[in-house]
């Protein structure tokens, strides 16, 4: 046996002999070698004398059934993929094996095909998984053996201080990422159903609703949505499968993952995240999306818009929770050095979080439609526009939707990344002012908090007491910079101001010329102008340039305060 082969073996559980069958056709096909067996006691006397990478079985089965089975398959160490094929379509059982953590749940009558080359990926993602992981435990032991390495990390060359000295933490590699599956996701099976169905054309509306109806939390948000005066002005409560042709089907299957997302965020244990500040900021950058959204004029690239936008804090959550200890080695490294957070993890690995993000729906069979705009929102807007025009107008839209919504919530770790768009985008996406986008955002994620029992902890801008002359050269209406000042502390104002406070140029989007003219009427007192990295500019001697993309830290520590301290500003 080839060593391909032997990383591909399987075993088809079922008691009928016909589904044995073509499922073994069709894993042979994409290169398993198969055995068989017709209950699960057969299997397991099988199983505990090979070496299965994956084992498929049905739920349904006498002597011993695929659920009995399948809990004792997850006990192993070393565990095969383990995919449940069945007819039996039970809630609770589904809820207990994809929290125990099956791979993947089909029902039948299945495409064959489809199914086998899925399992082709899952079996891959976890025999790369296992190897990763037996690769880190070689590098680990290594660690504790050489003293000099004792309490740092090295991540491409950077020294982060680790958390722990008798705990050193070696980084998580673009391996390791990509060895991630579906089971990191925090969504039940139940959910990514309802939004595979939502967007099948062929598939029934009750089916739609059924799925949905399995996920009570789901249900409850979509039912209240629906039934709100937005899609329903009759005042009589919608049945869930009206709800679904008033919203739409499609924009349901979205919507649902989205919801999902957002409440997942706030359900996760993640010791080195800001939980309820990523839960608050999903919230509103799915608020600011629907505004934006509604502003457009064409709304046939709108697919994927509010999912992505939801979804923007979910990628890190995932990361940090699969790799605790290396995401908190790059927060401390990111808190000390100055650098976005973004920027560290860049250089770090060979896919962004989104990215990874993106892929792991992509293997749960979400339509690549949908979850298109998450692979392309940590690009900048530079690089943006190499991009086709319908995949560039998706991400720009998610990014100013994650800004307006980041702007509401007015809070900010240390570490995240200050990038404004450029004027030309703004203009595009947001109307007449941005600072009516981020009060209409702000306006409806309060509405959201309330229904959840939390309307408190919104930042207040009124709480930013040091004055601060501000002067904006460019486009005023879409000036993102006042609107970013007040959460470090100044209150921005082109009156007069004590002698003592800093004056700042907003200098972004505006030609060397356009800069030397606007400063010439300008008082001379020192300050500090905002730039873009690559803009040219001359400023006078008693100010100081500094460029944008940086991290919320370094902007706020280049503007002296005279009473509080960076760490006190952020949340």
């Amino acid at each position: 046996m080839s060593e391909q082969k032997a990383k591909r073996l399987a075993i088809v559980v079922d008691d009928e002999a016909i589904a044995r069958k073509m499922m073994m056709f069709a894993l042979q096909h994409e290169g398993f070698q198969c055995d068989q067996a017709s209950d699960g006691h057969e299997a397991m006397q099988l199983i505990a004398s090979g070496d299965y990478d994956l084992v498929v079985t049905d739920l349904a089965m006498p002597h011993k059934n695929g659920h009995a089975l399948t809990v004792e398959l997850l006990k192993l160490e070393n565990r095969p993929t383990i995919a449940i094929h069945t007819s039996v379509i039970e809630p609770r059982i589904v809820k207990d094996l994809m929290n125990r953590g099956v791979d993947d749940i089909v029902y039948k009558p299945t495409n064959y095909a489809a199914f086998a080359a899925k399992m082709v990926a899952m079996v891959q993602r976890r025999i790369s998984r296992r190897d990763a992981k037996e690769m880190l435990t070689q590098e680990k032991a290594s660690t504790r053996a050489d003293s000099k390495q004792w309490g740092a990390s090295d991540l491409d060359g950077l020294k982060i201080k680790s958390s722990s000295p008798s705990a050193p933490v070696k980084p998580m590699t673009a391996r390791s990422v990509n060895a991630l599956g579906v089971e990191s996701l925090p969504f039940s099976a139940d959910v990514i159903e309802a939004c595979r169905l939502a967007c099948n054309p062929n598939s029934e509306i009750g089916d739609i609703a059924a799925a949905i109806g399995r996920e009570p939390n789901l249900s409850a948000e979509l039912t209240r949505l629906g039934n709100s005066s937005f899609y329903n002005r009759s005042g009589s409560n919608l049945r869930l499968e009206e709800i679904v042709v008033r919203i739409g089907r499609r924009h349901v299957g979205e919507l649902a993952l989205a919801l999902n997302a957002s409440s997942s965020i706030r359900d996760m244990a993640v010791t080195s995240m800001n939980v309820p500040l990523a839960w608050q900021r999903s919230l509103a950058a799915r608020a600011a999306a629907k505004i934006l959204i509604s502003l457009k004029k064409n709304s046939s690239a709108n697919a994927g818009i509010l999912l992505s936008a939801a979804m923007h804090s979910l990628g890190r959550m995932v990361l940090a929770k699969a790799f605790p200890d290396d995401m908190a080695a790059l927060i401390d490294h990111a808190n000390v050095s100055g650098e976005a957070l973004a920027t560290l993890e860049h250089r770090t690995l060979a896919v962004t979080q989104s990215e990874s993000l993106a892929r792991l729906l992509n293997q749960c069979q979400i339509p690549k439609d949908i979850i298109g705009p998450l692979q392309f929102i940590d690009m900048s807007y530079r690089q943006l526009e190499s991009l086709d025009p319908a995949d560039r107008e998706g991400a720009e839209l998610v990014k100013v939707a994650v800004l307006m919504g980041w702007l509401a919530v007015g809070k900010w770790e240390s570490w995240d990344l200050i990038e404004i768009p450029p004027v030309s985008v703004l203009q595009q996406y947001c109307g007449g002012s941005v600072a009516g986008i981020v009060t209409r955002t702000r306006d409806a994620l309060s509405e959201m908090m309330a229904e959840f029992g939390d309307p408190d902890g919104l930042f207040d801008a009124s709480d930013a007491r040091n004055p601060c002359c501000y002067h904006c050269v460019g486009e005023s209406d879409f000036d993102i910079v006042q609107l970013l000042l007040p959460a470090m502390g100044f209150m921005p104002s082109a009156s007069a101001a004590p002698e003592s406070a800093m004056m700042v140029v907003n200098a972004l989007d505006v030609t060397r010329r356009q800069l030397s003219k606007h400063v010439s009427t300008l008082e001379t007192r020192r300050g500090l102008v905002l730039a873009r990295s690559g803009q040219a500019v001359r400023v006078q001697p008693n100010r100081t340039v500094h460029t944008l993309p940086c991290s919320f830290a370094s902007l706020a520590e280049a503007i002296p305060h005279p009473s509080i301290s960076v760490s006190k500003m952020l949340s």
